[in-house]
């Protein structure tokens, strides 16, 4: 069978205009979301993680956002009802002094542990998220949960937990900027003061890594790794700085070509053996449902950035006609508006040599892959239900449909459904 024919069996497979939301509901029991599965049915005996129901709440409010006239009436029951359960989940697993314990059994028994930045990172993201874009009184219960993790922002050490904290201080900020939140001046100068620091901090690990042949913040891409460019480009939404600006474009660029197959397709980078600056090898087995949403989530919002950093331009050579020699935007310390003005495209992205790709059709590229736009040519993701594989291995998808692989590919779905 030629690939031309394989694929269209494989694109064949996506038929219902909305991912359901059954799996979700099948993972998620009075406690909150279960880790793993085996097949499609929960394994209690794993228990649940505070990364999941934090990943959890965050699709909840990013699917209601939606509104019922897009998603029906039904669904935003549903999801309504599964917010509050991953609520009751985080406030349950924050601690007095605002860090969140992650690893729970099913008995609801504390599993030993080291704390978790990256769990603290995200699960600041989600319950910031849901105090602006939900509605009713959840909205209260997240700004409750979100303010008391405000001591913690000082004491997040891992790179992405301090991504995901820079990029919650931006929203938060921006939104009480717009008038959807009530924001104290004492939260709103303590959550500047943050979002200074932790864009000096990325910047500068982008600075030390960073050389002609290796674009990244740290020495290896691991995990995750579409979160470092998204909230470098989520922060710029905010501040406007440049150096966020140019960081987060170049980074994003840079990730795309790694997770870019020589046939055309995106290919996440496999956790059997990452990318590092010191191998032209990107490891390619066993891919991850989570690269695709999260390099989704940065191409979602690279499209968001390259607008307003085009309006910026405009703004910034309109001022400069207004001013005499030497008081041009560049001279003030601005960038200069040829420099900034420039969209990080170029005409698009080359994949495989064969095409070229804006970023929105990138991002729903990330959504092909879960249907068959990937190396094996196989869908791993299951519209009727909403479950998706764990993983793509040399032998076919990981037939296990966890919590994380689930969230992942619902999560790009919503992203793609935005214009």
């Amino acid at each position: 069978m030629s690939s031309s024919s394989t694929s269209q069996r494989a694109f064949a497979f996506r038929q219902a205009p909305l991912p359901s939301f059954a799996h979700l509901r099948r993972l998620t029991d009075d406690t909150g979301l279960l880790e793993h599965a085996l097949g499609r049915v929960p394994r209690r005996r794993e228990g649940y993680t505070t990364d999941d129901n934090a990943r959890a709440l965050w699709t909840a409010t990013e699917w209601l956002s939606f509104g019922e006239k897009t998603i029906g009436e039904e669904n935003a029951r549903e999801l309504e009802r599964l917010a509050d359960v991953y609520l009751a989940f985080m406030l349950w697993a924050q601690e007095d002094n605002g860090w969140f314990l992650n690893n729970f059994a099913y008995d609801r028994t504390l599993e030993p542990e080291e704390t978790s930045h990256d769990c603290q990172g995200r699960s600041i993201w989600a319950c910031a998220d849901a105090w602006i874009r939900l509605s009713g009184p959840r909205r209260e219960t997240a700004r409750t949960i979100f303010e008391r993790t405000l001591p913690t922002f000082g004491g997040i050490v891992s790179l992405r937990g301090q991504a995901f904290a820079m990029a919650s201080c931006a929203h938060v900020l921006q939104a009480s900027q717009e008038g959807a939140i009530d924001l104290p001046l004492d939260v709103k100068s303590e959550l500047q003061h943050h979002l200074t620091r932790l864009e000096a901090v990325l910047c500068r690990a982008y600075r030390d890594f960073s050389v002609a042949s290796w674009r990244w913040f740290e020495p290896a891409m691991t995990y995750s790794n579409g979160v470092l460019p998204w909230a470098m480009l989520r922060t710029y939404r905010f501040t406007r700085r440049p150096e966020t600006y140019r960081v987060g474009t170049e980074s994003l660029l840079f990730l795309v070509e790694a997770m870019t197959a020589e046939e055309g397709w995106l290919r996440p980078i496999g956790n059997e053996g990452w990318c590092t600056n010191d191998s032209d090898a990107v490891s390619r087995w066993d891919q991850q449902p989570l690269e695709m949403f999260k390099l989704a989530l940065a191409l979602r919002e690279a499209t968001v950035a390259d607008r307003l950093a085009e309006h910026e331009n405009s703004r910034l050579v309109g001022s400069a006609r207004g001013h005499g020699a030497g008081d041009s935007p560049a001279d003030r310390g601005g960038i200069r508006p040829a420099a900034l003005g420039r969209s990080a495209l170029e005409g698009g992205f080359a994949l495989g040599g064969r095409q070229r790709c804006s970023y929105a059709a990138l991002r729903d590229l990330c959504r092909d892959w879960f249907y068959g736009a990937n190396d094996l040519r196989v869908p791993v993701a299951d519209p009727e239900d909403g479950s998706c594989c764990d993983g793509l291995t040399p032998y076919g998808p990981n037939i296990n449909c966890g919590a994380e692989a689930a969230l992942s590919y619902l999560m790009t779905e919503a992203l793609c459904l935005r214009k």
